[in-house]
């Protein structure tokens, strides 16, 4: 007994987004066009595959379980489809990951993975929006998800840091509350790390601080380096800069403790280029 056949890949996709908008918008359908698909399934099955819960939607018991079949199934017509398609064999693996995470911890070792694997390719890119349609992602503490792994990669501490320089001739800096009156590096893309960090204090001081924005993330280092302000950064990223006395972390009774995690799909693991990038990546980030 077959399921309506056009409604899995609906369902699958409003599984792993938890959203019916996101997925609608992934498959290019309606947003009435997709929770349809999901009540025709909900009909033939005779089972609740979600339920609503403070405004968003969650797995039934029942519909957790399909779905992990269901996601588990359509993941290897995926994969047969990638195997018969010669382009695709030939094709690059496709990873997301943070441009600072890149540019710290996979720049300056993927000459060896190249060197290793000469047959290798890789394509980094910095949006995540669609796992599914990526071999892996690199994500500040992904949350688990039905027929996901995730590795631990390293800790992604978040602390202000300025240079010793700045420190000497700023205003007094005893308490997180005298940021207010200092200047903030920020970008747009990393934003979110400062009202993260600062919690309930982001907008007072967002509004009586100087603050110095930057299109690009990672120019915001650069400026703290050179003495120009605070910036909000992961410490594991300026490991070299702290040890070398070029930056100060401050505040460190405040630190917001994340991590790094890779997140890929339980079906990746057939792959064997994938185990290899798979494990150069957790030598990499280890040897940094």
């Amino acid at each position: 007994m077959l399921p309506p056949m056009t409604a899995l890949p609906v369902f699958e996709a409003v599984g792993r987004c938890l959203s019916v908008a996101r997925a609608a918008e992934e498959l290019h359908l309606t947003p009435g066009a997709v929770s349809r698909q999901i009540r025709n399934l909900e009909t033939f099955l005779g089972v609740s595959l979600f339920e609503r819960a403070h405004r968003r939607i969650v797995f039934t018991p029942a519909g957790e379980a399909y779905w992990a079949k269901v996601h588990a199934a359509l993941g290897e017509v995926r994969d047969a489809t990638r195997t018969v398609s010669v382009e695709a064999a030939r094709g690059p693996l496709i990873v997301a990951a943070p441009r600072m995470f890149l540019q710290k911890y996979v720049m300056p070792a993927l000459g060896g993975l190249y060197a290793q694997y000469p047959d290798m390719a890789v394509n980094f890119v910095a949006s995540t929006d669609n796992i599914a349609g990526l071999d892996g992602a690199i994500a500040v503490s992904p949350k688990p998800r039905p027929g996901y792994i995730i590795d631990a990669l390293a800790d992604a501490y978040l602390s202000p840091v300025c240079s010793p320089a700045y420190l000497r001739e700023a205003p007094p800096l005893d308490t997180p509350d005298d940021l207010d009156r200092h200047t903030l590096l920020r970008s747009a893309e990393y934003i979110r790390n400062w009202e993260r960090w600062l919690g309930d204090r982001a907008q007072r001081v967002f509004s009586r601080a100087r603050c110095i924005d930057f299109e690009s993330p990672g120019l915001e280092l650069i400026g703290a380096v050179e003495g120009l302000g605070i910036a909000i950064v992961r410490l594991s990223l300026v490991r070299d800069d702290l040890a070398d006395g070029r930056l100060v972390a401050l505040f460190g009774e405040e630190t917001v403790r994340e991590h790094y995690g890779f997140v890929f799909s339980e079906i990746k693991l057939r792959s064997t280029r994938f185990k290899q990038f798979r494990a150069w990546l957790r030598e990499a980030v280890k040897a940094h």
